[in-house]
């Protein structure tokens, strides 16, 4: 049997290797222009982000938006387009950590060369990645008819905190898992009155540099431990970028197909101001029924609400008028006599009580209370078809992130003395110089945008325990903003 020939394979292979060298050589100029402060601080990763963004938004809108990713694969649908921007990106992820993590490997090994040296070899390889996957994140929204806003780079900063184990729980509370009916309640009313853009800048100066830091240290983590950097970068990078084209994937299925179906919702449900309250709080009480409110069930919820159309009045007359129970919910149903507008309100509870793919046994007790207010019971069966539809499996993907992240953990000890090595090998660089784990910090921007979330989560535990009023939480609001600092990149 003639033996295949891998010729044109492996030369391709090396001129992909050669472009991801090239390209991190250039990049080592962002990294120095950045600076070491910005570096220990995380503060660099907005900047980066928002600008990689809106650059290749350009250039790929120039060159024909979806069109053009379409035409480098004529013929193919879109799922199979997908899997080979999916394919292709791991595959120069993993290209990229070799080389780069021997690269940078070679640069904090080598006597003399510095604190700066070293770590501007580290952060290239970093941007390298980040950017690599944040053009497969917005190829792939394109691709499904869901675009990024280039100008609001929010749905990035979640992804990537997921990704790179940050957890949006210890961000403040805003934008995250509610605590509770009431509060998600609270923190309607802020959206109807407009604040949500604020606060997502403040979210933004904590989330950032957070994910930064934990990118730097891992890239740091690969350079600094000379005998397993090459192989854990390498294997790091593939499987990180694997998770955020799988991910997004899944999400943009998702997102598509529920945005879809609120659509189809809307134009079968009456807009009165009756039902309009009926459907909100009922699918409030869905959506924290089992004490969480997910992404997707948040996609849901909004969705509805962005198609409403509803004027200021009548959103204040909403946010003003809901109900602080279920009893008071299933009691507005009862009231509803319009048939189709049964149904379609029927068809919402069970796309937000299946959205994240899991019909837990709390969520299902109370959309059956409300399937049983508006009489249509036996569309309980349709959610656990709807779950099969969304759920999100990440099976072996999952495990072997997880694997990834394990191996990392487990070698606590060999980046706390890598580190020291590190520190004893250049030991004649000034002690501003050094970076270590300890010496990440955050600057006065994040703490004071922390801070100011954390006030304001507690300015909406008061207003849904009826601490304050409404007109007194506007107040509050307002002083809250004024204090929220300019977030430049956004």
């Amino acid at each position: 049997m003639t033996k295949p020939d891998n010729t044109n394979n492996n030369s391709q292979e090396e001129d992909i290797r050669t472009g991801i060298l090239a390209e991190i050589n250039d990049l080592k100029e962002t990294a120095q222009a950045f600076g070491l402060e910005k570096i220990k601080n995380g503060s660099w990763f907005n900047q980066f982000l928002t600008a990689c963004l809106k650059s290749y938004h350009e250039r790929v809108i120039k060159k024909g938006g979806e069109a053009y990713l379409r035409s480098k694969y004529p013929g193919l649908p879109t799922e199979a387009i997908a899997s080979k921007l999916c394919e292709m990106a791991e595959k120069t992820a993993g290209l990229a950590g070799g080389v780069s993590g021997a690269a940078a490997s070679g640069a904090v090994l080598t006597a003399g060369a510095g604190i700066p040296v070293a770590i501007t070899a580290v952060m290239a390889e970093v941007l390298y990645t980040i950017r690599l996957q944040l053009r497969l994140v917005y190829d792939l929204h394109l691709l499904y008819g869901i675009p990024l806003d280039s100008s609001d780079p929010e749905d990035l900063l979640g992804l990537f905190a997921v990704v790179y184990g940050v957890k949006l729980a210890e961000v403040g509370g805003i934008g995250t898992k509610a605590l509770g009916p009431e509060v998600m309640r609270a923190q309607l009313y802020r959206m109807i009155h407009g604040n949500t853009k604020a606060i997502q800048a403040a979210v933004r100066q904590v989330l950032g540099p957070r994910i930064a830091r934990n990118i730097t240290q891992k890239g740091i983590l690969k350079a600094a431990v000379p005998v397993v950097g090459v192989a854990i970068s390498a294997g790091w990078n593939y499987t990180a970028t694997r998770l955020v084209g799988n991910r997004v994937r899944q999400e943009v299925r998702i997102k598509a197909g529920l945005r879809e179906e609120v659509a189809r919702l809307h134009n079968n449900l009456s807009s009165d101001e009756t039902t309009c309250l009926a459907v909100i709080e009922g699918l409030l009480a869905l959506a924290v029924a089992d004490g969480e409110f997910d992404d997707l069930e948040r996609e849901v919820y909004l969705a509805f609400l962005r198609h409403l159309n509803l004027g200021e009045e009548q959103l204040n007359c909403l946010a003003t008028k809901v109900h602080a129970d279920l009893e008071g919910a299933l009691a507005q149903l009862h009231s509803i006599e319009d048939s189709e507008s049964r149904k379609a309100m029927a068809r919402c509870f069970c796309l937000i009580a299946a959205s994240d793919g899991v019909l837990r046994p709390a969520e299902k007790q109370t959309l059956a209370q409300l399937l049983d207010a508006i009489g249509q019971s036996q569309q309980l069966e349709q959610a656990d078809e709807l779950c099969a539809y969304f759920r999100k499996d990440e099976g072996a993907l999952g495990q072997a992130i997880g694997a990834v992240t394990d191996a990392a953990g487990s070698a606590s000890d060999a980046v706390g003395s890598a580190l020291g090595w590190m520190k004893g090998k250049l030991r004649n660089q000034q002690a501003k110089a050094e970076l270590e784990v300890d010496e990440f910090n955050v600057d006065t921007q994040e703490a004071e945008a922390q801070q100011l979330l954390k006030e304001l989560a507690k300015l909406d535990r008061q207003l849904a325990a009826g601490e304050i009023s409404t007109e007194d939480y506007q107040a509050h609001w307002e002083n809250l903003k004024a204090r929220i600092p300019v977030d430049e990149q956004c």
